[in-house]
């Protein structure tokens, strides 16, 4: 890809990706051709700010969890999250969000 377009695309989803793994992707970028900046540009990228939501909100239950894709830990955390007195729902807040823009990085580099 040109420069141009990779500055393009990192610009829209720079924001979904964890900051220290930007290098690595705007590297992958650079090899990769012009035409298929648009697949990346619509690839189905989990909002960050929307999983901490449901980690605020839903996280007792487990809903966070099975957004990012994490069904045995959403299971885990609706059977046994009571348990923990509310810590690991209050733990989870901050994992969660790191998970889902991990999770994000790695569904564009398998696309690349």
């Amino acid at each position: 890809m040109r420069e141009e377009t990779v500055r393009q695309v990192l610009g829209a989803v720079s924001d979904k990706l964890p900051e220290e793994k930007l290098m690595v992707l705007k590297n992958k970028l650079l090899s990769v051709p012009d035409e298929r900046a648009d697949e990346i540009l619509c690839a189905s990228l989990h909002n960050p700010t929307t999983i901490l939501l449901f980690s605020i909100f839903l996280g007792g239950i487990g809903v966070d969890r099975f957004v990012i894709g994490d069904t045995g830990l959403g299971i885990g955390k609706l059977l046994l999250g009571w348990a923990t007195c509310g810590i690991w729902p209050l733990i989870d807040i901050f994992l969660c969000y790191k998970k889902a823009k991990e999770k994000n990085f790695l569904k564009l580099m398998n696309s690349l």
